[in-house]
Order: structure tokens, then C-alpha cells, then sequence
């Protein structure tokens, strides 16, 4: 497995700020230069291969560990970021592996989204597409989840949208800002997640 750093950034005022971790045992993060936070939103990407006959156990065994790690520092928002990740997966292998038959009763945008699952091309369908697709197949086809992805995969889905596009959302949610996300509320969203996750897995 390898792992692609980018630059971190301060949660707070959004400044470019020197990537610090890991640091010691107890070591403080040095305070932003511009408003004084120690909080960071760090970026970077993770790059794995295995077997196609354990990949996505591989991949789920080691995005939770990061999800309960992250959860255990109280970044909330990073752990909902890592689950919504893992739920896209979840969908994405369990459509590439479907079959259906109602397709032809599906609008263009069914099709064209079906047509890059078909084409394994995940780096080209969102999250909410994939929930689009999965509702369609759920309701017209035999497609069936357990735990069924509604609600869990679009509550994860919405905060990854509001994350995505809210300026300040992400520092809001990880200092726990947001009425409707108190901490219990996370545990569970990201308790059910796994569940879904490690019960549909391929």
C-alpha cells in the first residue's frame, strides 16, 4: 500500500499549512500562523492492490481501522469522509456484479451511470449517482442489500455533500456545531455503516 501526502490545511481559515504527522507521542501541532487554530484538514490519496479474491475484505479491514482511529481523535468529520468512501465501494462492487433485467425501463441517466458500472469506470460515478442506480435496480429488479443501503447510504451520502460543498462545514462538524450530528448521532451513522458495509461485502 502506498500513500500519496498532500499539503494539509488549517480547518479553520482554509492557509496552506507544512504537513506535521505523525508526530510524537503527546507532541502538540504547532498553531496556524494566520488565526491561532491546531486543527487540520489533511489531504491524500492511498493507493493498494490484493488478490481479487480477498480485495474487498482488504480494503474494508483497512478503511475501518482508519475510520475507528479517526473516531478515537474525535475527527469526526475524517471518519464520516472514510465511511462514505467504504459505502461507495460497498454499492460500486455489489452493482458491478449484478445482473439485471429491467434496464430497458430505465431513464438515460440510469443508463449512462449502469453504462460506466459496466465499463468498471468508478473514478466517473458519484455516490449519489450509485444511490440513483441502486434505488432503480431495488424497486424494478432483484437487487437486494442486507442491510439494505437506505437510509444508511444516503445519510452518509448527504454529509459528504454538505462537507463537499459548505464552506467551514467539515471544522463545524468535526467541533461538533451542527445540532443535527451530536456525537452519539455520528457513532451510530458509522456503527451502521460498517455494518453495511461488512454485511454486503462481495
Amino acid at each position: 500500500m502506498a500513500v500519496d501526502r498532500g499539503q494539509d490545511e488549517c480547518s479553520e481559515c482554509g492557509m496552506p499549512l507544512p504537513n506535521e504527522d505523525p508526530r510524537p507521542d503527546g507532541a502538540d501541532r504547532t498553531p496556524c500562523p494566520r488565526c491561532g487554530s491546531k486543527k487540520r484538514i489533511k489531504h491524500g490519496e492511498v493507493h493498494m492492490t490484493a488478490t481479487a479474491s480477498v480485495n474487498a475484505d482488504a480494503k474494508l479491514i483497512i478503511s475501518w481501522h482508519e475510520v475507528d482511529r479517526l473516531l478515537s481523535e474525535k475527527e469526526y468529520a475524517a471518519a464520516l469522509l472514510v465511511a462514505a468512501v467504504n459505502v461507495e465501494f460497498i454499492l460500486w462492487e455489489n452493482l458491478r456484479r449484478f445482473a439485471p433485467s429491467a434496464v430497458s425501463k430505465a431513464d438515460n441517466n440510469i443508463k449512462s451511470v449502469w453504462g460506466q458500472v459496466r465499463a468498471n469506470k468508478p473514478e466517473t460515478v458519484s455516490l449519489g449517482s450509485l444511490l440513483k442506480v441502486t434505488e432503480f435496480f431495488s424497486k424494478h429488479d432483484k437487487l437486494r442489500l442486507s442491510p439494505a443501503w437506505d437510509p444508511i447510504a444516503s445519510v452518509i451520502n448527504e454529509v459528504r455533500r454538505r462537507i463537499a460543498h459548505e464552506r467551514g462545514y467539515f471544522a463545524k462538524l468535526t467541533q461538533l456545531n451542527d445540532a443535527d450530528w451530536a456525537e452519539t448521532r455520528i457513532r451510530q451513522v458509522l456503527q451502521d455503516a460498517k455494518e453495511f458495509c461488512h454485511g454486503n461485502a462481495p
